[in-house]
């Protein structure tokens, strides 16, 4: 009994090296720019920066295995970056839910400056079925859907107190 369960297991081993090869030369074959698998670059999605989060206790830097509180990752698939905030925070109040928001602008806008991006790009009205995605086709879009965001917020949540945080 115990040969054919280390036979089933070495099989599966197998299977998946096989697969995980398989899946390593798809990448290669479909996105030329993409070298080896690391903990910034997958394959489907490239890690592009990020603001660890404190509740995160590794060691690494900021990439696509860490909790972030902020991050951007670009999906080679879709042709677009992916603007992703934590959530999974308890606040007491409505402005801790703001005061959060709008660190995680500054860092964002730090992260503009750094990299020369335009802060200043239109939102796109025009024929755009108007929504507040958090995914475009450029940085500089994605930091003006997430700026209208965190700005919208803390005007109806703050400044009009139209409901009271539970």
């Amino acid at each position: 009994m115990k040969f054919f369960t280390k036979l089933r297991y070495s099989f599966l081993a197998i299977m998946e090296r096989w697969k995980q090869s398989h899946a390593l030369r798809k990448c290669k074959r479909n996105y030329p720019e993409f070298k080896e698998e690391t903990e910034y670059d997958n394959g489907e999605y490239k890690f592009i920066w990020g603001v660890k989060s404190p509740d995160d206790l590794c060691q690494a830097p900021a990439c696509l295995h860490t909790m972030n509180d902020i991050d951007i990752i670009y999906s080679r698939e879709k042709k677009r970056y992916i603007l992703s905030i934590e959530t999974a925070y308890w606040f007491e109040t409505q402005e801790g839910v703001v005061e959060y928001l709008q660190s995680l602008l500054k860092h964002f806008t730090k992260f503009m400056d750094e990299q020369g991006y335009d802060k200043n790009a239109e939102y796109r009205f025009w024929m755009s079925q108007p929504s507040l995605l958090l995914e475009e086709e450029n940085i500089p879009e994605l930091y003006t859907n997430f700026k209208i965001f965190v700005e919208g917020y803390t005007k109806v949540y703050i400044e009009h107190k139209v409901v009271q945080y539970l």
